[in-house]
């Protein structure tokens, strides 16, 4: 590989990864908030899924970084993502009756498909990854 794309390759992973390294560890400072935000979703388990998601995110986060396992790496990231994604952002089950009802629709429908990017990036990292 070039110096060029090293450098490029470099930025890359860094870029990718903050939202992940990022997400993780504000979930330690808001650990109160993200406990009653999951419990709003009716999720199960909250402290071990809460502790999982910090660690699946940041551990995924920085095998990218470091381009340390970086297979492992993303399939962390993707058992985080894949039903996070469905449990938080399911925009499709949402009432559409009031203009603040459709706004919040829309965002959570932005968010889903963001994270489905993201979720596509992890695969092409995947597949990538020491080719």
């Amino acid at each position: 590989m070039t110096n060029s794309k090293k450098y490029i390759n470099r930025i890359g992973r860094i870029l990718f990864s903050l939202i992940f390294i990022a997400s993780g560890l504000s979930k330690i400072g808001d650990w109160d908030k993200t406990i009653s935000y999951m419990e709003s979703h009716n999720m199960i388990f909250i402290p071990f899924c809460l502790i999982m998601a910090i660690l699946l995110q940041v551990a995924g986060g920085l095998s990218i970084i470091a381009s340390y396992k970086s297979k492992i790496g993303t399939i962390l990231l993707l058992t985080f993502m894949l039903p996070a994604t469905f449990i938080f952002h399911n925009f499709w089950t949402l009432p559409t009756e009031t203009e603040l009802e459709i706004i919040t629709q829309q965002a959570e429908m932005v968010s889903f498909l963001k994270n489905i990017t993201i979720i596509g990036a992890l695969f092409l990292i995947f597949y990538n990854e020491n080719k």
